[in-house]
């Protein structure tokens, strides 16, 4: 966020921060009440640990039936996961306190037994919409206790009571869970404010609310929610979704794949078995023991006072993006995968708070020579919604030919690794701005390196595995029945609240991102009605890029551009003024050289010419008064509430997400 960044250049030199774009020294940070020193990025091994493939949990046998399988998923903490965190000889980093090596408390799902500690297992279903599929029924389970089996009553990170769903005394250890791009009824959609405790005998439940739209919320620890899996085959993914705590419990561990087949993807004879492996790239910052580390700053009142809570306690906050130095894949930070001379798919995730990836491929030779990317190594077939209607081969093969990921999209990639000479080394680099397009630059030895693969297995058989030309063809939503709906986003800043660095002394005004000028909780504007096909036009106000999510739906991408200076004010309460859109804004790169026309922020690129469920919003240029747009186009087909919001998990928790209802 441009306004928060102003002041950041006058502590980053002495406060490590997480969003700084400066990880090249340890030294103290202030997170919570205590000062700590986070680990340094600079000291740590690369590429050395081996990438976790992450195991498939299979349905529970005893209690699935011919239409139905049936997966519980519980929510445990581990208090001695490895992050593969080591020195560059390949020792172990000491715990200043303890003395023992350091490790990491993290939260994960165990799924019908299936533990992983961070993260979870792999769910895969059949897609109902061929004979042989089924639904699916998920147990979700909240057991987060410690390792001598006391219920946890304090997050393994610092609460902001003052964040819309955590400011009403609400316990710290909820959950509630979101299957991300699933097509479900609206109470197993995972409503934020439908979270249930660890406590098993809580009586926090509560009816359902006509008015919100949020589903009953039952008493206990559980929530059982069935998914119809009436969709194409994709990769959707299950992850934590409670109000005021999705930020946090994400960044925790608590996120796992769900992958759906069907019959035409089987049919195409992809990469498979031990060649197709999801792939969930996150970032993450540690302290110098080990532990989690998530910015949080003190904040302050109006007056300058520093806030408390009702026990008097001083209140922090984070802020509205989060950076980490480390970049970790399946959990392991900067891993390696050994490869045979084949095809294999990945299944990539973008699972972090706010960074976005731009990936390309880098290989050298058993020498450290540089070695060109063939032109079809890599090659892009689907993105969230499933398989794209045409292959995009010109993707990730250089820097300025980026595989652009924001949080919470996903892009299944094939990569030939028989198009390289054997014992080639491929590092997958990353060079997006934090925050994107237009924030300060990844630093090149730590964020600008994600994993690589490294050419040394011995081919076990013969590749007979295919890349399609036109993955699936699409079958259109058609013409929109109903009026254009304009909604935008805007970057305001809050009168009363100041975020307080301790270190310099300096604060600024908490910045509050809203949706149409509205808080979460205001009365609900956007009513589709039921089977009406519409048209969004999701206006950018702000500097920054969004990847907006809309839940239940998939849609289609159909323009993307700029609107008019001075033809568009932000409105307020869901009622926008008309708009002239028109492609004002000239094809350029974020250092304002020429870009590539299939890889401009401001039109559609090849890869967002599938199904969607997150779209990418071009950022405002408030140079010539211009604002982006991306206009979108689904078809509500559910009856009920469900969330839109900012998949920059920051910002959806400072108000960037608001309700929808379908409606008769």
């Amino acid at each position: 966020m441009k306004r928060l960044k102003m002041l950041i250049p006058l502590f980053c030199t002495i406060l490590l921060s997480a969003g700084c774009g400066n990880d090249t020294n340890t030294v103290t940070v202030v997170q919570g009440a205590s000062k700590t020193t986070l680990l340094n990025p600079l000291a740590l091994q690369q590429f050395a640990t081996d990438l976790p493939i992450i195991p498939v949990a299979g349905p529970d046998q005893a209690r699935s039936t011919a239409t139905t399988d049936y997966y519980t998923v519980t929510a445990e903490q581990t208090e001695n996961y490895d992050f593969g965190l080591r020195k560059k000889d390949g020792t172990n980093l000491i715990n200043p306190v303890s003395g023992a090596p350091i490790r990491t408390t993290v939260w994960g799902y165990t799924l019908n037994g299936v533990k992983a500690g961070y993260l979870g297992a792999s769910i895969e279903a059949r897609s109902t919409l061929d004979p042989g599929g089924k639904k699916v029924q998920v147990k979700y389970v909240n057991d987060l206790k410690n390792s001598g089996g006391m219920l946890l009553t304090k997050h393994l990170l610092t609460i902001d009571p003052t964040l819309d769903g955590a400011n009403m005394g609400e316990p710290e250890i909820r959950i509630v869970t979101h299957l991300h791009g699933g097509h479900v009824a609206p109470e197993f959609d995972g409503h934020p404010l439908a979270w249930v405790t660890n406590d098993p005998n809580a009586t926090t439940g509560l009816p359902a609310d006509a008015v919100s739209g949020r589903p009953a919320r039952p008493d206990g620890n559980s929530l059982t929610y069935t998914y119809d899996n009436d969709q194409l085959a994709t990769q959707l993914w299950f992850h934590d979704h409670a109000m005021g705590l999705t930020r946090l419990n994400v960044y925790a561990g608590l996120a796992a794949n769900y992958l759906l087949r069907d019959d035409h993807e089987d049919s195409l004879n992809l990469p498979k078995g031990a060649y197709e492996i999801p792939l969930v790239i996150q970032d993450k910052s540690f302290n110098e023991d080990g532990s989690l580390h998530y910015d949080s700053n003190p904040l302050l009142k109006a007056t300058g006072e520093q806030e408390t809570d009702a026990a008097g306690n001083p209140v922090y906050t984070s802020k509205p993006e989060f950076f980490g130095n480390v970049i970790v894949v399946n959990g392991k930070a900067w891993p390696k995968l050994d490869v045979e001379p084949r095809k294999y798919r990945f299944r990539m995730l973008n699972g972090s708070d706010s960074r976005f990836y731009n990936m390309w491929l880098e290989a050298r030779d058993a020498n450290g020579a540089s070695v060109a990317i063939p032109a079809d190594a890599i090659t892009q077939i689907g993105s969230e919604g499933g398989l794209l209607p045409n292959k995009v081969a010109d993707i990730g093969q250089t820097q300025d030919k980026g595989l652009l990921l924001a949080t919470g999209e996903r892009a299944d990639v094939i990569v030939d690794f028989s198009k390289f000479p054997v014992n080639t080394s491929i590092t997958l680099r990353n060079d997006a701005a934090t925050p994107f397009p237009n924030g300060d630059p990844v630093a090149s030895t730590t964020t600008g390196r994600i994993m690589q693969f490294k050419i040394t297995k011995p081919l076990a058989g013969a590749d007979t595995s295919v890349i399609p030309a036109t993955p699936r063809v699409p079958v259109p939503l058609g013409a929109p029945t109903a009026p254009t709906r304009y909604v935008d986003l805007q970057e305001l800043m809050e009168d009363t609240a100041l975020v307080y660095d301790p270190i310099t002394g300096a604060s600024l005004q908490r910045l509050k991102l809203l949706l149409n000028g509205l808080t979460f909780s205001a009365p609900i504007t956007e009513k589709p009605t039921l089977n009406s096909v519409e048209e969004w036009v999701i206006i950018n106000n702000t500097p920054d890029m969004h990847p907006m999510h809309l839940h239940l739906v998939a849609f289609e991408v159909i323009e993307k551009g700029s609107v008019a200076p001075g033809t568009y004010t932000a409105g307020a309460g869901g009622i926008m003024p008309s708009v002239t859109l028109g492609g004002l804004r000239p094809d350029t790169n974020p250092d304002g050289t020429p870009a590539d026309p299939g890889n401009s922020h401001y039109t559609v690129r090849n890869h967002e010419r599938g199904w969607k469920e997150t779209i990418r919003v071009p950022p405002a240029d408030e140079a010539i008064n211009s604002q982006g747009y991306v206009r979108i186009r689904a078809k509500f087909d559910r009856l009920g509430t469900y969330m839109w919001h900012c998949h920059i998990l920051a910002h959806e928790e400072h108000e960037m997400m608001r309700p929808f209802t379908v409606v008769q």
